[in-house]
């Protein structure tokens, strides 16, 4: 549906650091960075898809990135919470959403709810949250 998506953020460096750090469990890197936004995409290939620009902060917003496994998104939560990050939500089913829905929810340095899941195959149980 969308090619890409940018944010703006107040806290460029803070913010650059945070999506470097808690998106490459997910298979996201930095490709590139200037004193006025930042650039991200998959790992192996040269698209950007997400990018963050340096501006005025406005309502935060909510961005869910898809994971290949339960155990990505908790790497993502686990590699943000260690790394200093505030928790927004510990790894785990979330049957409101869908019966299958494994998520975890941390906060970028400007408040917006970021959110990393996977989508259990119905054969699985899911595993504890602990």
């Amino acid at each position: 549906m969308f090619d890409h998506v940018e944010i703006k953020v107040v806290h460029l460096d803070d913010c650059r650091r945070f999506y470097q750090t808690v998106l490459a469990p997910l298979s996201i890197e930095l490709k590139w960075a200037d004193e006025e936004a930042a650039g991200f995409g998959r790992i192996g290939h040269d698209k950007v898809s997400f990018l963050i620009e340096q501006g005025e902060q406005s309502t935060p917003c909510h961005l869910a990135f898809a994971a290949s496994a339960a155990a990505t998104v908790d790497a993502f939560h686990q590699i943000g919470v260690t790394a200093g990050f505030r928790c927004n939500g510990r790894p785990g089913l979330r049957s409101h959403y869908a019966p299958n829905y494994y998520a975890a929810f941390l906060r970028d340095p400007d408040g917006n709810n970021i959110e990393a899941l996977a989508y259990l195959d119905d054969k699985r149980q899911g595993p504890a949250v602990a």
